[in-house]
């Protein structure tokens, strides 16, 4: 079977990565899931952006100081000329994930954040779509086993991991799947997953050489910037 493709921040050629122009651009293609990035701003409301700080008129900003009616009126500072580039509200990104059938693919950006927010998070995203059909990943454990703590199995997690035994291990333990860079992968990693039916995604897939490989690996998911479904 050929992977799930997910789009990684959406289709962002011409238009800005994790804006709503690209998750839209994304929407209109053959991708089961759009992966999108957030964190939190100053007043805790969640917005979608990579890192935890922007450029906005040549001046660097930090998130998690302004509040989210100061970050939403900069305009993003970008190579594209994308004079539409601006850090979008969680809210806006599900809700075009809604529309267009597409999964939404999490990121967790910060570290550790307060279950209260995380909370918040999956009440809206609860009420609009419901819980099961989003999926969650982070590099770091401890907001996703919050989320496992809090929820169970109700959750889709995605560990972003290196393939060190222990961080393998406590995927396995706490039935996470693994979201795992296409060059740290082996055989025997999917199938010690796939033997206790937890699944593998696999970033970033770029070129056709690296996808048919992972499909010969019999990997279940592709985050990636070129490829869709029809690949």
């Amino acid at each position: 079977m050929k992977p799930l493709a997910i789009s990684h921040r959406g289709v962002h050629n011409k238009y800005y990565e994790n804006t709503l122009n690209a998750f839209k651009e994304a929407a209109k293609g053959a991708f089961y899931g759009i992966e999108a990035d957030v964190h939190l701003t100053k007043d805790n409301y969640w917005i979608v952006h990579h890192d935890a700080d922007f450029s906005s008129n040549g001046e660097k900003y930090v998130i998690a100081e302004l509040t989210k009616d100061e970050i939403i009126k900069l305009p993003l500072d970008n190579d594209l000329d994308d004079k539409e580039a601006y850090i979008p509200l969680v809210e806006d990104y599900l809700k075009i994930c809604l529309e267009s059938g597409k999964r939404p693919v999490i990121e967790i950006k910060p570290k550790n954040p307060p279950m209260k927010q995380l909370k918040k998070l999956t009440k809206y995203i609860d009420q609009l779509m419901g819980l099961g059909n989003v999926t969650f990943i982070a590099f770091y454990p401890w907001p996703l086993l919050k989320l496992r703590f809090k929820y169970g199995r109700r959750v889709h997690l995605q560990l972003l991991i290196e393939p060190y035994p222990s961080l393998i291990k406590l995927a396995k333990f706490f039935r996470m799947d693994i979201d795992i860079s296409e060059k740290l992968l082996d055989q025997k990693t999917v199938d010690k997953f796939h033997k206790k039916k937890l699944k593998i995604n696999v970033w970033t897939v770029d070129d056709i050489k690296t996808l048919r490989k992972l499909e010969a690996m019999g990997v279940d998911y592709i985050t990636t910037n070129v490829f869709d479904q029809n690949s």
